[in-house]
């Protein structure tokens, strides 16, 4: 008998898939039952009254988790409680993991932060991608000069008659003078630079107080900087007020402008009107030129237009009105703003004098550099958990093939380890956020930025850190994810362990990786090391040891030299005092000259010159070869040589021998001296070669000539101090200037701190380069910890059983650590020469350097052995100690 089938449908339609069968069956019987008792409409009636029944929440219920297909969000739920109930079970390796991808990620977010300031300099204007500055190449007989500058005509005409040229601005800069606020008398030595209205109008110079469009335009009007009105007035609010600058008028302030940012090619504090100078004689011939190169000139170009069509047509401009010299010729072409930071190497310097920034600047190089460090850095951190998850594949295997066997997909496990990797990759980044945030103030200090990670910082960077993230956790779980999740379910239920030949070959490579990379950062430091401190202490021809140089800022101060010296001399801790022009070590442009012996019709030779009195080579501490010294006022046609500059002249022993000199630069063009008469000076004596440039330099040609010449006057005192009650020995030399000129203010340095900053970036990077090495180092050691964990676990009954047949704690020692030795002393045979090319390429930026000596690469290699050897021991003993009753023990 068949119940009625509407009601069986409609029994099917509520009743839970799971309890279907079972009502059915229970139904269907009972109606046949009762078919047989009440006959078949009695029957039906209360079939139709039982399905009626089953109607309620019990029964209608449904257990979608075990009969629908599970949705994304619960197979994540799954994924992500399989991964921290790993995490959590095995506690060493998860911290393993973490801390070396902490360090790995701290170091690279540090580094990149670094990296991000260097390459986005002068990019907080918002035209700056249209913004060039002018740079002039000039070629002659004598000379072949790289300089960032252009003449006035080139500024202004340029933007006239070239269609791709939207706007123009210039600076001068003509040296330093006091600034000074006349009510209080606060006073400060400042750069005296300046430009026209187009500064503000390219440039977007944040203005706190005053007119951007008109603060530029007036005569005697200046600009400054917060920082500056807060030194002169103690406030920002001073547009209007008035200020002294060593000129005959007073400045009247018309804008106060935002502190520049650290990342910022400009540094002036203050700027003054073009206009202020407009009348003045040495203006007037300024801007009838065509070929000079008085100014840095900037260039606003028009949109889509291209630089060097630009480029192209002001040289041609210059050349359509400029008069020559035969065998001159000048080009232009424009270098982008964003570039000036990071390529300006080999330019000079065109706003007319150098300073002490351009010391400074970033190299191209050294961020390419450092961009490698920070990937490798961020690598090894990678490699760490390749080669942890990998090695401990063994240990999951019954879990995988279960899953398997259950139905999970190759891609499911896939997924599942890539999820494990990406959250030991986010904990360890936001750790490594942490740590960057409490590190970021030393940092900070220690690199002379103002870097930072939080809320406000540049968005880029934020895509940047994410992008960083997505990419290490990938990378660091692409490769176990694929090689656990590829092996057959019976083997892995079989409990075969997981060892194939290319996964172990892999393992081993990436630890000589590690390493090798490690030895490399270890040789490199040591050998920057090693340079720093030859250039410190390298005999640079004189003594620099306790030398006060104090800088000449007024012309009272200049035009009463010889008392001040004499004031000087009288110092009881002062042991000598000298004057002159320029000082080894000079910070600013040592000009240079055109020379050769008096009647020789060759080309003129060219030499650096400095202004010296008779008391320089005593107070240097130089020696004299042969000849003789200044003997005062009468040798003031007189000059000394250097070896090198003797040897280009041909001078052997000093005799009278007469030279001229007709020109000279200041880190520009050739013009000729002052006095607009040649120099007619006669050799008296020559002097040993010193070094008063960098150690990257040659010693080049030297001309001593007396103090009182027509190239140039002097600038410095310098004077030889004891080394007892030194604040003592500088408030006197402060009186002395005071009685001169009330005015004048004490500036000085000492000689050594400054051939020091010679060296300061290299210094920086060396600290850099240690800390570095010391993360590599420590994050390679937690990987070599890990491993060699896993291999004492591994081994345990292999080494119970040695322990059964006599084997000591020492050979267990050995046996265990054997295999990581040979993969650090495969490492040093990578890394020697890697590091030899590297630091010998480095070393030849320098014309004087160290060698680079076996012993460094023997203690580099030694240190990484020892380090790797302390790691593993301590597992390997540890392991070697346990009771074998404990290792023998059936499971």
């Amino acid at each position: 008998m068949i119940p009625p089938r509407f009601a069986d449908r409609l029994l099917r339609l509520f009743c839970a898939p799971h309890l279907r069968e079972e009502v059915l069956g229970d139904l269907h019987e009972r109606y046949v039952l009762r078919v047989a008792r009440l006959g078949v409409t009695k029957a039906q009636r209360r079939y139709w009254l039982d399905v009626l029944a089953y109607v309620r929440p019990s029964i209608i219920r449904r257990k979608p988790s075990e009969y629908s297909q599970p949705t994304n969000t619960d197979m994540l739920r799954n994924y992500l409680k399989i991964t921290f109930r790993t995490l959590t079970r095995n506690k060493l390796y998860t911290t393993l993991n973490v801390a070396g991808l902490t360090f790995g990620v701290t170091c690279f977010l540090l580094i990149g932060l670094y990296l991000f300031d260097e390459l986005t300099f002068d990019q907080q204007h918002s035209r700056s991608s249209r913004i060039y500055r002018a740079i002039q190449h000039k070629k002659t007989p004598t000379e072949d000069l790289t300089i960032a500058a252009s003449s006035y005509k080139i500024g202004e005409e340029s933007k006239k008659n070239i269609g791709e040229i939207e706007n123009s601005a210039r600076i001068v800069r003509t040296g330093r003078a006091y600034l000074s606020n006349p009510r209080n008398k606060n006073a400060f030595q400042e750069t005296i630079t300046f430009g026209n209205p187009g500064l503000l109008q390219l440039f977007d110079f944040e203005v706190i107080d005053g007119d951007r469009k008109s603060s530029l335009n007036e005569p005697n009007s200046i600009i400054i900087v917060e920082e500056l009105a807060k030194r002169l007035f103690n406030s920002t609010q001073v547009v209007g007020k008035t200020v002294d600058f060593e000129l005959d008028r007073p400045l009247k302030i018309t804008a106060v402008l935002k502190n520049h940012p650290r990342n910022s090619s400009f540094d002036f504090k203050a700027i003054v009107s073009e206009a202020t100078i407009s009348g003045d004689d040495e203006f007037a011939a300024w801007i009838s030129d065509w070929d000079s190169q008085n100014f840095m000139t900037f260039f606003l170009l028009k949109e889509n237009a291209n630089p060097d069509v630009a480029a192209a047509k002001i040289t041609q401009l210059l050349n359509r009105n400029a008069k020559l010299a035969v065998g001159t010729s000048i080009q232009y072409n424009l270098q982008p703003l964003a570039d000036i930071h990071l390529f300006s190497e080999d330019i000079v310097d065109g706003a007319r004098n150098s300073n002490v920034e351009a010391m400074s600047r970033g190299a191209i190089l050294y961020i390419k550099i450092f961009a490698i460090i920070a990937l490798f850095v961020l690598l090894i951190a990678c490699i760490n958990y390749m080669n942890l998850a990998t090695a401990r594949a063994s240990n999951r295997s019954k879990e995988i093939g279960v899953r398997k066997a259950s139905g999970a997909f190759q891609s499911h496990l896939i997924h599942q380890f890539l999820t494990e990797s990406l959250i030991v990759t986010a904990i360890s980044f936001v750790l490594a956020i942490v740590l960057v945030n409490i590190l970021l103030p030393a940092f900070n200090a220690f690199t002379n930025k103002e870097l930072s990670l939080g809320f406000h910082t540049d968005y880029r960077i934020w895509l940047y850190t994410l992008l960083a993230l997505a990419v290490t956790g990938v990378v660091s779980g692409s490769y176990p994810s694929f090689l656990l999740s590829k092996f057959s379910p019976l083997a892995l239920l079989k409990n075969l362990k997981i060892q194939n030949k290319g996964s172990l070959s892999l393992r081993q490579g990436l630890v000589v990786f590690q390493f090798t990379i490690s030895v490399v950062m270890m040789i490199a430091t040591i050998v920057l090391f090693q340079q720093v401190r030859y250039a410190n202490s390298k005999d640079l021809g004189f003594n620099k040891e306790l030398m006060v140089v104090v800088d000449i800022n007024s012309a009272k101060v200049r035009s009463g030299a010889e008392t001040i010296r004499t004031e000087f001399s009288k110092i009881p801790t002062v042991k000598s005092v000298s004057v002159t022009s320029r000082v080894p070590g000079e910070w600013k442009s040592i000009p240079t000259v055109k020379i050769r012996p008096e009647g020789n019709t060759n080309e003129h030779s060219i030499a650096y010159l400095i202004g010296a009195d008779e008391n320089f080579a005593q107070t240097f501490d130089m020696k004299l070869l042969n000849g003789r010294n200044f003997g005062g006022m009468s040798d003031s046609s007189s000059i000394l040589l250097n070896e090198t500059a003797a040897k280009l002249l041909g001078v052997s022993e000093a005799s009278g021998q007469l030279v001229e000199i007709p020109e000279r630069a200041m880190g520009g063009s050739y013009s000729p001296l002052p006095s607009r008469q040649t120099f007619h000076a006669r050799v008296i004596g020559i002097v040993k070669d010193f070094h008063f440039q960098s150690l990257r330099e040659k010693i080049a040609p030297m001309v001593l000539a007396y103090q009182k010449n027509p190239v140039h006057t002097i600038d410095y005192f310098t004077s030889r101090i004891e080394g007892r009650d030194i604040p003592a020995t500088l408030a006197k030399m402060s009186d002395v200037l005071t009685k001169i000129d009330q005015t004048h203010l004490l500036e000085y340095h000492f000689l050594d701190e400054q051939l020091a900053r010679f060296y300061a970036e290299d210094q920086r990077r060396e600290t850099l380069l240690i800390w570095v090495a010391l993360a590599t180092i420590f994050i390679a050691c937690l990987g070599l910890f890990g491993l060699a964990t896993y291999a004492a676990e591994q081994r345990i009954k292999e080494i119970g059983v040695r322990k059964v047949l006599g084997a000591s704690v020492v050979n267990l020692t050995v046996l265990l650590s054997k295999d990581f030795l040979k993969l650090v002393l495969i490492a040093n045979g990578i890394a020697f020469p890697l590091a030899w090319w590297a630091t010998n390429k480095w070393l030849n930026e320098f014309a004087y350097h160290i060698s680079v000596d076996w012993w460094v690469f023997v203690l580099s290699g030694a240190s990484a052995i020892a380090i790797a050897l302390l790691t593993v021991s301590y597992q390997a003993i540890k392991a070697a100690l346990v009771n074998p009753v404990k290792s023998l023990r059936s499971e």
